[in-house]
């Protein structure tokens, strides 16, 4: 099999992938040159597998493997480099953000071109793209989720702060925290561009979970501890603790079944983030893509999810289970070798 990783940081410059999706991508705080790094080195362990993916004239992306192909892009040609690609390859995974549609255009161009989507379908992503919707989805379904208004919309009496964020912003791209709503609006009407939501600020621990998901079914990977900083006022994605914790009662594993059934098409890695709150948890956004926990997985579990995903599309082949005792694998975006640190 030949696969096709999509990465748009390392592919072209960002105002090049304006035609792709909607327009410039308020993605900063995605993180898809450590998921990549992760994920090729995954890949290089699988037989059978090679590898294509796109660099530009300045090589960045180690060769990690002979069955791995890097080609050369200039940002002009970005178009017709991934419709070739995506020619080449018999199944095809975006390593890209919601935002501007980017996501959701990568994965509707590869059910275009008849491959494998090794990820959520279009509609599943659009579903998530947007914090507003994807919150009011989850509230109708009864699912506890983080309150989110339109910066426009009445608001309610003030909480302990305001969160004021991108709709379809990935990370803690652009993402600010103020202590009253009048602060927080006031901000949001100087800016130029618009499309901002507001949340009140949940106390609380911020987790996330790494989830493999196929058809409504769910195989829960990790429980993962975030760690997020604030710095003027606006807040910072530090890294993750892989498995930091377990999902004792199954409660955790529940909520994601139940995210799935509200959003039909989420398929292979997706990530929930969640607050732990003194009433349980709370859903902050769901990600229906890898995420930055992959980094450490493959270690904590002892099993190569990378395998575990591509069995899953042979009906017939049983991965290796996950070990019962998983270790707990810190995951610091800031070092520059391997990202990856035990913690004992």
């Amino acid at each position: 099999m030949k696969i096709f990783i999509f990465e748009h940081t390392h592919a072209v410059a960002p105002n090049a992938m304006a035609s792709v999706g909607n327009g410039a991508s308020s993605s900063s705080g995605f993180r898809g040159d450590i998921m990549l790094r992760s994920l090729l080195a995954d890949i290089a362990s699988i037989d059978a597998v090679d590898v294509l993916t796109l660099q530009d004239t300045a090589p960045r992306i180690p060769r990690l493997s002979s069955r791995s192909t890097l080609q050369s892009v200039q940002s002009e040609e970005v178009i017709d480099a991934i419709d070739d690609c995506i020619e080449q390859a018999d199944a095809v995974w975006p390593l890209a953000p919601e935002s501007n549609g980017l996501l959701e255009a990568i994965s509707k161009k590869t059910i275009q071109h008849n491959k494998i989507l090794l990820g959520s379908t279009g509609a599943a992503v659009r579903a998530t793209a947007s914090k507003y919707n994807n919150a009011l989805a989850l509230q109708a379904n009864d699912i506890p989720v983080v309150p989110t208004y339109k910066a426009q919309m009445p608001l309610p009496p003030d909480s302990q702060g305001w969160v004021v964020k991108p709709d379809d912003g990935a990370g803690c791209s652009d993402t600010h925290i103020f202590l009253h709503s009048k602060a927080a609006v006031e901000w949001v009407a100087a800016r130029e561009q618009g499309g901002y939501v507001m949340q009140p600020y949940i106390t609380g621990r911020p987790c996330n979970l790494s989830l493999l998901c196929r058809d409504g079914e769910v195989l829960l990977m990790a429980c993962n501890d975030q760690r997020v900083a604030v710095s003027d006022n606006q807040f910072h994605y530090m890294g993750s603790i892989v498995n930091s914790f377990e999902d004792a009662n199954g409660e955790l594993k529940r909520l994601a079944l139940r995210v799935l059934a509200t959003i039909p098409g989420l398929w292979g890695y997706v990530g929930i983030d969640f607050i732990v709150t003194e009433h349980g948890p709370v859903v902050l956004e769901v990600n229906p893509r890898m995420t930055v926990s992959h980094v450490g997985l493959h270690a904590s579990v002892g099993v190569n999810p990378i395998q575990i995903m591509l069995d899953s599309i042979n009906e017939n082949k049983r991965s290796v289970p996950i070990r019962s005792r998983t270790r707990k694998i810190s995951v610091d975006i800031g070092a520059r070798q391997s990202n990856r640190h035990v913690v004992e």
